[in-house]
């Protein structure tokens, strides 16, 4: 008897694990693969060298949203397409690109590639939509803020150890230099007067001055000119030495520091949301019950936390200097303190002394400002930066002026259709000035950019899309909720910034595609998490 019943016992063990098993390796195993591809996607998202890792997570990602479209077709329950008010604008967007591409002047592969870019980013808000994460996504937040913090605190890291800088080239000097270069490696030695010649060449003049310095590379040299305030580097190629100018601009776990900025511009309003919302958490919800207790200890670990990974991305976009995501992270910061400063004032007194007490805190700011004592406090290369944008606005803008004009040049000539994606750096080259120093790849104006590329219906399509992204988080608004409200303010700062950043630069290129359209369907998803039934799954 106790050998038959061991053998039931183990016989009803090895059903009970077979059925286990099947329901792993179906549905189950599809939502840990979109779930784990998410996380390994917002943690290499904000290193610029960390491509494959990124490629890995949306492929974990893409496997599993097939798997549940697989799964779906073979359950009694058909699969659940989510539809959005974004599908038949976003349709018609691409299905635009594609015949701007066709039908371009100048057609080439390379738009193929754009458009995959473009595609791919838009399968990534789809599958953030479909991912059946449930509460889970706010593991994914998490996730995204703490990638946000290392990111930022390595780039503080590289910034104390002057590493990681941007660098400008200059031009290419002979390899008989290399011997007077390794020979001035951190003496006094004094420069001749061929190897300045040759710099100068480069544009690169030198004060009686400049010295060499250790360099922290192997075949590298560096060169101090603290007369003019320049800093170079020489790096040896194969043929030729290369001269670049360091600039004090951070570039961190990128590789640009306009792309540093582009990340932190969308990102910084975002993560902004859930700080104001802990904020929030702990003023109107306050009490003497335990719940209460552990909410305000839930809210005070989350100010602390997200203000600190606040504070280093703030330190990381004052270095970058990119004034364009300076402004743009301004505009939204004051837009989120104006909505909560008003919010809370139109709780607590009469609308009078509430508008009175915004007015004055608009007013007090204004004046310091202008007074520069806001300003005074900052190092002194981020004080020029400042003091460009206000006394010389032309030149803060660069050649901006000059991309744009060329733009509505190519817009006149070829209205519907454009240019084609990818192909702006090609007409600039054929239809710009005759003199150009620097032939951009995009037209630094998104709203501009598009127009050139996929023609103005496109424009307008992309102009709706962002009205139907607009009254979406403006839906959302109605909430107590910590995450809902947190992804609320943190939307509103996310879209303001995104719209002012896009006025003088690409928001669509490179890892900001990804990213935007990634806290696009966060957006988007905590509104469908809401419905519990799309919060279970399906039967196997």
């Amino acid at each position: 008897m106790p050998g038959l019943k061991r053998s039931l016992f183990v016989q009803r063990a090895r059903q009970n694990f077979q059925l286990k098993d099947t329901r792993f390796t179906s549905a189950q195993i599809c939502d840990a693969a979109t779930y784990i591809g998410f996380l390994i996607f917002v943690l290499a998202l904000p290193f610029g060298y960390s491509t494959a890792f990124l490629n890995i997570g949306l492929s974990f990602v893409l496997f599993g949203w097939v798997g549940r479209i697989i799964v779906g077709t073979r359950s009694p329950r058909s699969y659940n397409w989510q539809r959005t008010p974004l599908d038949i604008p976003i349709l018609l967007f691409l299905g635009l690109g594609v015949i701007a591409s066709l039908l371009a002047p100048h057609p080439a592969t390379s738009s193929l590639g754009y458009f995959w870019k473009h595609l791919r980013a838009i399968l990534l808000f789809y599958a953030v939509i479909h991912s059946r994460l449930g509460t889970r996504w706010r593991h994914i937040v998490i996730a995204f803020i703490v990638a946000a913090g290392l990111s930022s605190a390595l780039g503080l890291y590289y910034y104390a150890n002057d590493t990681r800088l941007a660098m400008d080239f200059m031009g290419r000097i002979g390899l008989q230099f290399q011997e007077e270069l390794a020979a001035g490696e951190g003496t006094n030695l004094q420069m001749s007067d061929e190897l300045r010649a040759e710099l100068r060449n480069c544009n690169v003049p030198l004060s009686q001055t400049a010295t060499f310095v250790t360099p922290k590379q192997p075949d590298e040299w560096r060169i101090d000119d603290p007369a003019r305030n320049r800093r170079y580097t020489v790096r040896k190629g194969e043929t030729h030495l290369m001269v670049y100018m360091i600039e004090q601009r951070l570039t961190g776990t990128f590789k640009m520091p306009n792309d540093l900025g582009a990340y932190l511009a969308l990102t910084l309003p975002y993560v902004m949301g859930y700080f104001v919302a802990g904020c929030s958490c702990l003023i109107f919800h306050a009490g003497r019950t335990e719940a209460h207790g552990k909410s305000q200890r839930f809210s005070i670990g989350v100010i602390v936390g997200v203000g600190v990974v606040l504070a280093l991305m703030g330190a990381n976009l004052a270095l970058t200097l990119t004034r364009a995501a300076w402004v743009s992270v301004a505009v939204a910061v004051v837009c989120i303190g104006g909505y909560c400063g008003v919010k809370t004032l139109f709780k607590r007194v009469s609308w009078k002394r509430s508008l009175l007490g915004v007015t004055f805190i608009s007013v007090v700011f204004c004046v310091l400002i202008v007074n520069g004592k806001i300003i005074g406090v900052v190092p002194r290369h981020i004080k020029e930066r400042i003091e460009t944008m206000i006394v010389h606005p032309a030149g803060f803008m660069g050649e901006r002026p000059q991309w744009w004009r060329t733009s509505l040049e190519l817009i006149q000539k070829y209205p519907l259709t454009g240019i084609g994606l990818g192909r702006f750096r090609y007409e600039y080259q054929h239809n710009g000035p005759e003199e150009q120093y620097y032939i951009p790849y995009h037209a630094h104006n998104i709203y501009l950019h598009i127009a050139t590329e996929q023609g103005i219906p496109s424009l307008f399509l992309f102009l709706w899309m962002l009205t139907i992204m607009c009254q979406q988080v403006f839906l959302m608004r109605k909430t107590n909720d910590f995450w809902q409200l947190g992804t609320f303010i943190g939307a509103r700062g996310f879209l303001i910034s995104a719209l002012v950043y896009g006025l003088a630069d690409n928001i669509l290129h490179q890892r900001t595609v990804l990213l935007f359209y990634f806290i696009l369907g966060i957006i988007f998803y905590t509104q469908l998490s809401q419905d519990k039934k799309h919060e279970t799954s399906e039967p196997d």
